[in-house]
């Protein structure tokens, strides 16, 4: 085409660029459809002092984001109208086109339909720990997937709108450019409009007029936390997530957190015993509860029944309300509890699956106190690389429903709870001083157990108590709220069963994270963070510890080596015994701070939430200077970032300096 006029080329020009000009338009308006789409399907979490201000401010900064993913895949059809023109241009720009518009169109209704279940499940668009399932039971998520969530619905929804698009994006490519720009002659003109085109391929792909692109940073705009989460889109945010778990399982990159300044973690996690506070008991028994979370517990819950057993040890034991989990799902919180490592982003039950023992792992601890070490999983060892990583810990003995003899039926995750705990029992009855870790599984989707054959009483929603029969906003299901009741209802009968075996039996009892399912659809921020940690036994009176104090799964070791252990007993540990913690104190979990008053939320060195019982703040970390009043927030920053870059340390670190150590010595 190079014999093309200067007029033919321009005419060329405009014509495909307003194509692509249409397209994007398009496009604009299908991901702020989905953001309505989005926000209207979760209106329950909006609070209730979110303006029109605010919704203004979320739907304009979405579309800075929006502009600047929908540009990722009309650059290249830009730069190919731009500088080709050969025999076969016109063939060659327009499937350029059809490519990288027919490929949009298909990633953001998938990445749209699947955001949809992901944030009723996690409340959130898609993270970093969407790549948790890389290690995890690939055929049991499937297998989930396939009974909770409906995928082939969602499949038919996502052929229809892809047909749809495609067929709307069909009819815009026979839109021409405006006529007035196409039989413009006029050289100052043409320049005019080329410059106007550049100027606005340039505001598009940065998403920004200034000298800083969108940036993710800046999507906190709005003071609702959940309207600022439907600001990035699903195709932003998944490109976030893989940046995000990239940068955190990188072993050659720098600390992302702050480096600590001590390196000698020997030194720096020692710590001695007072002396033993309890007659040595017999047994010790640390039940990880899965996704069991803070909010049954409390007496507004009080009329559902959900939890009286565990309300029961509570009552007659020692119950830590202001408490955080390790990390926000099962694996990475029961590596950080058996390991006694912080979870700073980091897999550790990957990376400490070989190499021996952590200094800090509880089962190494325990049998130095004699005690026999025992570990049992509902589920399967193939899940998440857990019988290597368990085994490496120090742990003597590991059981899971593959040993579950007594059981009628092997679900996706495993045998139920019930059926655990009679095989914790038989193993366990004629066996002297030990220690065991039991992690349980039914309270998980698919919810597949018959609730109703063990005495579940709400048959359906209607048969609620009348107060929460208003109070119910779909938010759970029936069939999700009798598996939490079944969790209860298990391991009171574990107990009870066991009890009779040995009355000295030290019971503890946490969650693994927060549960993400909710009696109503407003929880607030320490509903969306805490767990309960619970310890029941003959010997275990109130006053022995006061129950206001903070803590977190770090401190569970040695608090129980701290009621049990004999005086001057050397161990190490990142936590610190629930005995010399303080209601004052600020305990940490991954993103998460809380000290007795106060429940933070720290996703990023940018911004901070807190939640004092009464009101949800969210504050950006370059107002903090600007506020003197804010020395909470500035001192929950500080420490959070130094105890992750420690933590970092001795899941990234450790053994390669240990190794070099040894080296020198030689």
């Amino acid at each position: 085409m190079s014999h093309l006029s200067s007029n033919s080329k321009w005419e060329l020009f405009l014509k495909e660029f307003f194509k692509l000009f249409y397209f994007w338009l398009f496009a604009m308006f299908l991901l702020s459809i989905f953001r309505a789409l989005l926000i209207a399907t979760f209106h329950e979490k909006i609070l209730s002092t979110s303006t029109s201000n605010d919704f203004l401010a979320t739907f304009f900064m979405g579309l800075r984001f929006d502009t600047h993913s929908i540009m990722l895949f009309l650059i290249l059809p830009f730069l190919a109208n731009l500088f080709i023109y050969t025999p076969q241009r016109d063939v060659i720009v327009e499937k350029t086109r059809l490519f990288f518009s027919y490929f949009f169109l298909v990633i953001t209704l998938l990445f749209s339909i699947i955001t949809i279940p992901y944030f009723k499940e996690y409340n959130n668009q898609f993270n970093y720990f969407i790549f948790e399932g890389l290690y995890d039971d690939k055929i049991a998520i499937a297998q989930t997937i396939m009974q909770a969530y409906h995928p082939f619905v969602s499949l038919f929804i996502f052929i229809l709108l892809l047909y749809i698009t495609i067929a709307i994006t069909k009819k815009l490519n026979t839109f021409s450019a405006p006529k007035v720009l196409l039989t413009t002659q006029n050289w100052y003109a043409k320049i005019i409009i080329s410059l106007f085109i550049l100027l606005f391929m340039l505001i598009a792909v940065r998403g920004s007029t200034n000298h800083r692109p969108a940036m993710r940073k800046w999507a906190d705009i709005s003071t609702d936390p959940f309207l600022n989460k439907t600001i990035i889109n699903p195709i932003r945010s998944a490109i976030y997530a893989y940046t995000d778990n990239k940068k955190l399982h990188t072993t050659t990159q720098h600390n992302p957190f702050h480096a600590p300044n001590d390196t000698n973690l020997s030194s720096l996690l020692k710590r001695t015993t007072k002396g033993s506070h309890i007659p040595l008991p017999k047994h010790i028994i640390l039940v990880v509860m899965e996704s069991y979370d803070s909010w049954p517990l409390q007496e507004k819950y009080a009329a559902l029944h959900l939890s009286d057993n565990l309300k029961n040890f509570a009552k007659k034991g020692l119950h830590f309300q202001y408490f955080l989990p390790a990390a926000q799902s099962t694996m990475n919180s029961l590596a950080s509890i058996i390991s006694g490592l912080p979870y700073a982003g980091v897999n550790i039950s990957l990376r400490k699956a070989h190499n021996g023992a952590e200094d800090t792992s509880i089962f190494k601890q325990m049998k130095q106190l004699g005690y026999d070490t025992y570990f049992f999983y509902g589920g399967f060892l193939s899940w998440q690389n857990i019988g290597n990583f368990v085994k490496n810990q120090g742990v003597q003995h590991i059981y899971a429903a593959s040993h579950a003899k007594k059981t009628t039926n092997k679900g996706i995750w495993g045998v139920n709870d019930e059926e655990l705990f009679t095989l914790v029992t038989d193993t366990l009855k004629a066996k002297q001083k030990t220690f065991s870790i039991i992690m349980t599984t039914s309270y998980h989707p698919p919810f597949s157990v018959d609730v109703e054959k063990y005495g579940y009483p709400y048959h359906t929603k209607e048969d609620y108590p009348e107060s929460f029969k208003k109070l119910d906003d779909g938010s759970i299901s029936n069939k999700a709220l009798g598996h939490l009741w079944f969790s209860d209802y298990a391991i009171g009968n574990f107990v009870k069963t066991f009890e009779k075996i040995d009355n000295t039996t030290l019971f503890a009892f946490t969650g693994d994270h927060y549960g993400r399912r909710y009696f109503h659809g407003k929880p607030n921020l320490y509903e969306l963070s805490s767990v309960p940690f619970i310890l029941y036994g003959l010997n275990i009176k109130k006053g022995l510890i006061d129950e206001n104090n903070v803590g977190n799964h770090l401190d569970i070791a040695p608090t129980l080596i701290e009621l049990i252990a004999p005086k001057d007993f050397s161990y190490q540990s990142f936590g610190t015994p629930l005995f010399f913690k303080s209601k004052n104190a600020i305990t940490f979990g991954y993103t998460k701070a809380l000290t007795h008053h106060t429940t933070f939320y720290i996703p990023s060195k940018n911004h901070i939430e807190s939640w004092d019982g009464s009101t949800h703040r969210l504050i950006h970390a370059k107002e903090l200077t600007l506020l003197p009043k804010e020395e909470i927030h500035k001192q929950v920053l500080k420490k959070y970032f130094d105890f992750m870059g420690l933590s970092w340390y001795a899941t990234m670190k450790k053994h390669k300096r240990a190794k070099n150590e040894n080296n020198d010595t030689k």
